[in-house]
């Protein structure tokens, strides 16, 4: 290559710097549920309910959130929306960053049967299945294979100290055990959302500590969690606190983080 006085200098001259590209930030990850002014009405007698009304909430991935209030201000309600066991009667509700507007009754439940896990008050368990058969009974409902429902059910009621009880009928159990055995029921389907109605409500202080341990132990394995309560005990081991009055948020307090308090509707 012959190397001219203009192909020296071009060798020679600064590079030229490399175009400056932007950083991209990481897409942050979709909540576990987003709520926009949610309503839900129901009629009474001549006229209607106002159970829910302008609820605006986000619940991310991980959280352990408590919701609170008095009797009759929306806490369950909301609880049932969260988990599709109802639609609201306006807004919007994101479960995993699908809207769930309009969607059927039969596609609701076959998205809460892959992602939600209910544990309710009073056990809802059916009193002529064993322990066993009650836990699997989601996994039946999902088309699993009678060998792994049978499998799978086991391998919960284990994780909740009940592996000696598996052929048990409800009737021959403890209230504390009968709650693990709807905990287990919960998990079978492996959720990524764990919404709790009141889960020591019906147990004395001691069976009670032993539930919410356990809660806590599928909460720190990476579940969400919400807990209905009129515990404060139970609220202040969430790491947020959602207070309802009249079908509102009232206010949204982290843990360690001043109140966030609104006059009525959700902020």
């Amino acid at each position: 290559m012959r190397i001219t006085r203009n192909t020296h200098t071009a060798l020679n001259a600064a590079p030229h710097p490399a175009p400056h590209v932007a950083a991209v930030s990481p897409t942050p990850p979709e909540p576990v549920l987003e709520l926009q002014d949610v309503a839900k009405r129901y009629p009474k007698g001549q006229g209607m309910v106002d159970a829910l009304q302008g609820v605006t909430l986000r619940i991310e991935r991980g959280e352990h959130v408590a919701l609170v209030g008095p009797s009759g201000a929306g806490k369950s309600t909301l609880l049932y929306l969260m988990g599709l066991m109802d639609a609201p009667t306006a807004g919007r509700l994101k479960l995993l960053g699908r809207d769930t507007t309009g969607l059927s009754d039969a596609e609701r439940s076959r998205l809460r049967g892959r992602t939600v896990g209910f544990v309710f008050q009073s056990f809802n368990l059916l009193p002529h299945l064993s322990a066993w058969r009650n836990v699997a009974l989601p996994l039946r409902y999902a088309g699993v294979s009678r060998k792994e429902r049978r499998a799978r059910a086991l391998e919960m009621l284990a994780r909740v100290g009940l592996a000696e009880r598996a052929e048990h009928m409800p009737s021959e159990l403890s209230g504390g055990q009968e709650q693990r055995v709807a905990i287990a029921r919960a998990l079978v389907i492996r959720p990524q959302l764990l919404l709790a109605d009141e889960p020591t409500g019906n147990l004395d202080s001691d069976t009670g500590a032993r539930i919410l341990e356990l809660l806590e132990a599928v909460h720190a394995r990476g579940a969400t969690l919400v807990t209905v309560t009129h515990s404060a005990e139970v609220a202040a081991r969430a790491q947020r606190t959602v207070q309802l009055r009249n079908g509102r948020v009232w206010s949204d307090t982290r843990a360690g983080a001043p109140e966030a308090r609104g006059d009525g509707p959700s902020h």
